[in-house]
């Protein structure tokens, strides 16, 4: 197997346990790659030469504006392409050419992997793809690492929060997952709610935007902004916490709302897309209209009113989790859409 990151920044994780030897490739470019600039165009031509000299079986790419455009515009077949949600639910609505790059890429799929039927409905609209070449399923999240543990980190003590109400976000500090909607909830909380604290994981581009808010308003002993944490570690934290809250407004089925939901955390999120198909309201979470940070406030402070709400919504996403977004069980389909394609590609297309 060869891994072609799209961009330097990329993640590596270790991912030989699932595929055996992963040899990973130079990237497609130094920097973020945005459609339509000159990164994304000379990003493409290499991806043309990296796949000719590979010459691979099958060819799995995402995002599809760039990765998935990259491997339609090589014609390479068989193709098997997977969203990552706002890539389809609210890229191709930013202009005329956004909408072009994605169907030029959907429709030259073979198969296509949908983490939620929002992402499913989109993609069988932009590409006309019968439903049986969609495969809707959520990645899903590793069962025996994110379950309810006691933390190892003792932040509460060292942080003076022992007895505070502690809520915590786990998004990259990007302007696609609105973090300045988050922290502009803080002060409204904290009108009523003293002894709330907060937790944000995860670094971008929008750190020192968020540092200045937080200095600016004399937040520093009430926000703690861990950075980016290990994902080993992240289940230390979600134990040291009370709440989880995603102020993104596009989503299809979100990882980092699985994982909490795994470790036991009831939710507050936005009221849309993948979001609705793991959250009821009132019941193992709550939904708030996106980008409205006065409504995420009344919400947070509605669910930490109701202890035994939570302690309920908690028990309920653990059991959700364990149904339906068992990494194990979910990946088993993916490798089924892998044989699927390699055994009979041309009659997918």
């Amino acid at each position: 197997m060869w891994l072609l990151p799209c961009e330097a920044t990329a993640a590596r994780r270790d991912l030989n346990p699932l595929f055996g030897e992963v040899r990973w490739l130079e990237p497609l470019s130094g920097r973020p790659i945005s459609p339509g600039t000159s990164a994304w165009a000379a990003a493409a031509m290499r991806f043309g030469q990296v796949a000719r000299s590979v010459s691979p079986d099958l060819i799995h790419a995402g995002p599809v504006p760039t990765g998935g455009f990259f491997a339609a515009l090589a014609g390479f077949h068989p193709l098997l392409m997977m969203s990552w949600g706002a890539d389809v639910l609210s890229f191709p609505d930013e202009s005329a050419e956004a909408r072009r790059i994605t169907e030029f890429a959907l429709q030259r799929a073979d198969m296509v992997i949908a983490d939620c039927e929002a992402v499913r409905d989109r993609v069988a609209e932009l590409s006309g793809l019968p439903l049986e070449q969609i495969v809707c399923l959520p990645w899903g999240v590793n069962l025996k690492t994110f379950r309810p543990k006691a933390s190892a980190l003792n932040l509460r003590k060292r942080l003076g929060w022992k007895d505070c109400r502690v809520i915590v976000s786990a998004r990259a500090l990007e302007p696609m997952h609105h973090p300045l909607v988050f922290i502009h909830a803080l002060k409204i909380i904290l009108a009523q709610r003293s002894d709330a604290r907060f937790l944000m994981l995860g670094d971008g581009s929008m750190r020192d935007p968020v540092q200045a808010f937080i200095e600016e308003h004399g937040l520093t002993q009430r926000l703690h902004l861990a950075g980016q944490v290990p994902e080993s570690m992240i289940p230390d934290y979600f134990a040291e916490s009370d709440l989880y809250v995603c102020a993104t407004a596009c989503d299809g089925s979100s990882i980092s709302l699985l994982q909490a939901m795994a470790c036991g955390l009831p939710a507050v999120v936005v009221n849309g897309y993948g979001n609705k198909e793991w959250i009821s309201h009132g019941e193992n979470g709550w939904l708030y209209p996106a980008g409205d940070s006065e409504a995420l406030a009344r919400t947070i402070l509605r669910s930490l009113a109701d202890e035994s709400a939570r302690e309920l919504a908690g028990q309920m996403n653990m059991r959700i989790t364990q149904t339906r977004a068992d990494w194990d069980k979910n990946f088993a389909r993916v490798l089924s859409a892998y044989e699927e394609l390699l055994v009979a590609p041309a009659i997918m297309r």
